[in-house]
């Protein structure tokens, strides 16, 4: 298929002899969130944007890296069970004591080499380099929790995570950041590598900073409409060094503040609230875990088998009483199940129907087959199975989407609140535009992706959008992509709709299909602006193919004692013609139409 975006003839000019004025005039940038997203919006909008351009980027934290600035801290606010409520206030941030952050950040740096001056004000615990030297001295950093655990693997390739123009393994194919590491690299390198990446970019970033509020300032009625989209957003900002706050006006906010720090614990049972109540504690999220030994020799239930799921059942299983429990909703494939010990020291359950609060355990039905799919498993039968005196419930059931930042009054009345269940984001076109004020995006929404070449995709159209390189779509042809999307004919392809529960997780492959439908739209850029610029990714038939293989491999990975350094070494080795099973033709050959 040949991509479709605007009117374009066959050699990429208009039709029209006369081209519509430029859709946006933007020259102040807010970027929420310096985790992999953000810094890769804040690459490409550098890239594309005129050298005037100011980009500003937020980051509560006082690294780098998002998800994967790890810190053993964990909340310590009471667990309100069930946690189903989008617009729940957050974690407020944990100020550790001195002697706690001073061991923290000689651990996690000490090894850390900044490359100059400019870098090295903006170091861990340092602030923004523009404060004065007391205001440093006023507070250490404080510690926003997030789900990183101390023993983790990626369950990626780093020769597919990565960034485009970055490697993790300096092997002759590219600069990178390693001499040579795991092929599923642990929590660390990544970390390191996130570091590198972000080099570049730490005069931007404004550390241990907390965005309060966004909100679109409203045109006067009286002024006559302009040509061009004149959003002016407004954001406040707490420095939590200081406790000073700023307000500032932008022309467009890039919001990449991640969607892992609202866990959802559902009410899978009606006495799960007084179950919890009963026994405090037994209950957690996987938010909150951090290494097995805290489950030593304890009788543990996980609900979940997702690849979260998966790997802390793995991981509790060698140290706690036999057999780990674990509850899902979906068959286990038996490859996995061998994997986990499943028949050893792993047993699988069904979905969880009561919690029995004198036993404290459980009362489970039975384990989901093939045949059970598309069935109601809540009313499987009469057949239950009780699990009593169990000391640990781990709910590895994934996270609600909530931007604490952007309260109803944020945006006009006639535009749709952005969050209401927590389980998707409304008004968002191609899972990143904002349909109504395409001045703002989000991007890294979407699930079961190769999140850091995804968010470059991304970040590769909306920089050419806002630098008028690429036409702006009308707000009817977005809202026309956002049904599409809904109804499961997005540019991820084909996919099951399941009353917005299933809208932002892509099925296999989908982010192939995606990653290479953005940049055929990012290369639509007009013509006498296609000098310059930064090249989005394109995935061919060797990303193709590690994407289809990626998860057996990370099993022999486990398996073989996580040493491997190339995916070769675990057995698995590309043909030249080899067919991607699943992946749905998103080769060089396979092209998706952006406006279909």
């Amino acid at each position: 298929m040949v991509l479709l975006v605007g009117n374009i003839d066959g050699e990429g000019n208009t039709e029209d002899s006369n081209p519509p004025s430029p859709a946006f005039n933007i020259s102040r940038i807010a970027i929420i969130g310096a985790g992999p997203s953000g810094l890769a919006a804040a690459k490409h909008l550098l890239a594309e944007g005129p050298p005037s351009a100011q980009i500003d980027i937020y980051e509560q934290q006082a690294e780098t890296g998002g998800v994967w600035n790890y810190n053993a801290a964990t909340s310590n606010q009471p667990l309100h069970v069930p946690l189903t409520d989008a617009h729940s206030a957050p974690d407020p941030p944990i100020y550790l004591e001195e002697s706690e952050a001073e061991e923290e950040e000689e651990d996690k740096y000490a090894d850390y080499e900044f490359d100059s001056d400019e870098e090295g004000c903006t170091a861990p615990g340092s602030g923004a380099c523009s404060l004065p030297p007391v205001s440093r001295k006023e507070k250490k950093p404080p510690v926003f929790p997030n789900p990183m655990y101390d023993d983790l693997h990626t369950n990626i390739p780093h020769t597919l995570m990565r960034y485009s123009d970055l490697w993790f393994a300096a092997d002759g194919k590219g600069k990178g950041t390693h001499d040579g590491c795991e092929i599923f690299p642990p929590r660390q390198v990544v970390q390191e590598y996130l570091l590198h990446y972000a080099r570049e970019l730490r005069h931007l970033i404004r550390f241990s900073t907390q965005v309060t509020d966004v909100s679109l300032q409203t045109p006067s009625p009286s002024l006559p409409r302009p040509p061009q989209i004149q959003d002016k957003w407004t954001v406040r900002s707490t420095n939590l060094l200081t406790d000073a706050s700023r307000v500032e006006t932008y022309d467009a906010v890039v919001v990449a503040s991640g969607h892992y720090s609202a866990p959802c614990i559902p009410a899978v049972a009606p006495e799960i609230s007084a179950f919890n109540a009963a026994h405090p504690g037994v209950i957690s999220h996987s938010k909150t875990y951090r290494t097995a030994s805290a489950f030593a020799g304890k009788r543990v239930v996980v609900v979940g088998s997702g690849p979260s799921g998966q790997d802390i059942a793995a991981q509790i299983s060698a140290v706690c009483a036999s057999p780990l429990i674990i509850s899902a909703r979906s068959p286990i494939p038996e490859d996995i199940g061998a994997h986990l010990g499943v028949g050893e020291k792993v047993r699988i359950v069904g979905p969880i129907k009561h919690f029995l609060t004198d036993e404290r355990g459980i009362e489970a039905g039975p384990a989901p087959t093939a045949s059970s799919l598309g069935a109601d498993l809540e009313d499987a039968g009469d057949f239950t199975e009780r699990i009593t005196e169990v000391d640990a419930i781990v709910f590895c059931t994934g996270y609600l989407y909530t931007f604490p930042f952007i309260s109803a009054s944020s945006l006009p009345a006639s535009t749709p609140p952005l969050i209401t269940d927590g389980r998707r984001v409304n008004g968002v076109a191609r899972h990143f535009l904002h349909t109504y004020h395409p001045t703002l995006v989000f991007p890294g929404l979407p699930y079961k992706i190769i999140p850091f070449p995804l968010a470059e995709a991304q970040a590769a159209v909306f920089a050419r959008l806002w630098a008028n390189k690429l036409p702006l779509p009308s707000h009817e042809e977005l809202q026309r992509w956002e049904r599409e999307d809904e109804e499961g004919r997005g540019l991820e392809g084909k996919r099951v709709s399941k009353a917005g529960k299933s809208f932002h997780t892509f099925p296999k492959g989908g982010d192939a299909l995606y990653i290479n439908a953005l940049h055929d739209w990012a290369l639509q850029a007009r013509e006498d602006h296609s000098h310059g610029g930064k090249e989005p990714p394109f995935w061919g038939d060797e990303e193709l193919w590690q994407r289809s293989i990626y998860a057996q491999a990370k099993m022999k990975f486990e398996e073989t004692g996580r040493k491997a350094k190339t995916l070769e070494e675990l057995g698995f080795v590309r043909e030249q013609q080899s067919d991607i099973d699943g992946l749905q033709g998103a080769g060089s050959e396979g092209r998706i139409d952006v406006a279909k």
